[in-house]
C-alpha cells in the first residue's frame, strides 16, 4: 500500500545526534559475544544472505561465512526491559554502496535462536526513537543520498516485526537571500510517499 505523510510531519522529530555510532563490533572478532553467540550471528546472517549469494559474487558457503563474519553487531534494548536485541549491518563492498548504505538487520535473540525482526536492503544510520509502539521503541532508518540529505524511513513493532510506517527527506541546505545555498543547524523534514508494508 502506497501512502503519504501528512504535511507538516505532524509529531515526528529525528534527533540526528542520536543515531547508533558507538560500540559497534564486528560478529567474528566480538569481545561481548560468546562463541557460541557469534557462531549464531554468523549462521543467521549467513542464511539471511545465502538467497543473494550468485548476486554478491559469493563462490562458496566458506567466503559466505566470511562475509557474515565481518558484519557489524550491536547489541540494543528496544523494549526497555532488559531484552536482547542487536542492530547488524553488512560492511565492505559486499554489503554497501559507494555511498555507505549497507544491508541492515535486526535480530531478536531467544534463547540460542535469532529471528529477524526488521531488514533494509539499504541503511547507514539507525536511530531509536523514545515513541514505543507495542512495548518498542520506534525506529528510524536513514538511507543517505548526499552529503546534505537523507532519507528517513520511521518504523514501528506491530507485535512479531518492525514495518515501515512513514517517510521523509531530512535537508540540511536552504537557499539564502543572497542566492547561495547555506547549511541548517537542524536539518529541514519533509514528508515523502513511500510504500507501507
Amino acid at each position: 500500500m502506497l501512502c503519504s505523510a501528512q504535511s507538516p510531519a505532524k509529531g515526528f522529530h529525528w534527533n540526528w545526534r542520536k543515531v547508533e555510532r558507538d560500540n559497534w563490533e564486528n560478529i567474528g572478532q566480538s569481545k561481548a559475544l560468546s562463541a557460541k553467540e557469534r557462531a549464531g550471528f554468523i549462521r543467521a546472517v549467513a542464511s539471511q544472505l545465502r538467497p543473494s549469494m550468485s548476486n554478491l559474487e559469493i563462490e562458496s558457503e566458506e567466503e559466505l561465512r566470511k562475509v557474515a563474519a565481518q558484519a557489524r553487531i550491536k547489541a540494543v534494548d528496544l523494549s526497555g526491559k532488559g531484552s536482547r536485541e542487536y542492530l547488524a549491518q553488512g560492511i565492505g563492498n559486499y554489503l554497501c554502496s559507494p555511498t555507505g548504505n549497507c544491508e541492515s538487520w535486526i535480530f531478536q535473540q531467544t534463547g540460542d535462536e535469532y529471528s529477524v525482526i526488521l531488514h533494509r536492503a539499504a541503511t547507514q544510520t539507525f536511530t531509536i526513537q523514545p515513541t514505543l509502539t507495542n512495548g518498542f521503541h520506534d525506529l528510524v532508518l536513514g538511507q543517505h543520498g548526499s552529503a546534505t540529505d537523507q532519507g528517513l524511513t520511521l518504523y514501528s513493532f506491530d507485535g512479531s516485526k518492525y514495518r515501515r510506517i512513514a517517510c521523509y527527506d531530512a535537508d540540511w541546505t536552504f537557499l539564502g537571500k543572497d542566492g547561495e545555498y547555506h547549511t541548517r543547524k537542524e536539518p529541514h523534514l519533509t514528508p515523502i510517499t513511500c510504500q507501507i508494508r
